[in-house]
């Protein structure tokens, strides 16, 4: 099947051959748009002013710098892409972009279980796969 419009999340789990794995998949699967996307953990609230503008403006760089080598290759390949850099917890983040996107899948890589926190709770692919109606192409290591 080929999906029109795919969103494929960034995190720093997801550099390097991580991304190009995934791209990979996703490149085979589209005829349409890349939706990059990295969701910033929320700046805390006490944060104001100048202080949180200057500490987003670190984030957004931190975030592009993390979806260099994904920019790079899709690039190359010609494929029309997008970049959404979004403040918020990273699986709400990503289900909330695929449906204000219209997305047709969301692939995602995922190692499993790396701390105590994805036993107890789910890993975040876990977590975007409970919560959302789209289709999710999960891609291990």
């Amino acid at each position: 099947m080929i999906y029109q419009k795919i969103l494929l999340p960034i995190s720093g789990k997801t550099r390097g051959e991580k991304a190009r794995k995934a791209l990979d998949k996703a490149v085979k699967l589209i005829n349409g748009e890349l939706i990059l996307l990295h969701a910033m953990e929320p700046l805390p609230k006490i944060v104001g002013g100048e202080a949180h503008a200057e500490l987003l403006r670190e984030a957004r760089e931190e975030a592009t710098k993390l979806m260099a080598t994904a920019i790079e290759f899709i690039k190359g390949s010609g494929m029309p892409y997008r970049i959404r850099l979004e403040e918020g917890t990273p699986a709400e983040t990503i289900v909330h972009v695929a449906h204000e996107e219209h997305c047709d899948l969301i692939v995602m890589f995922t190692d499993g279980h790396d701390e105590l926190s994805d036993v107890l709770l789910g890993s975040t692919t876990e977590r975007v796969l409970r919560n959302s109606d789209i289709p999710l192409l999960a891609i291990r290591k």
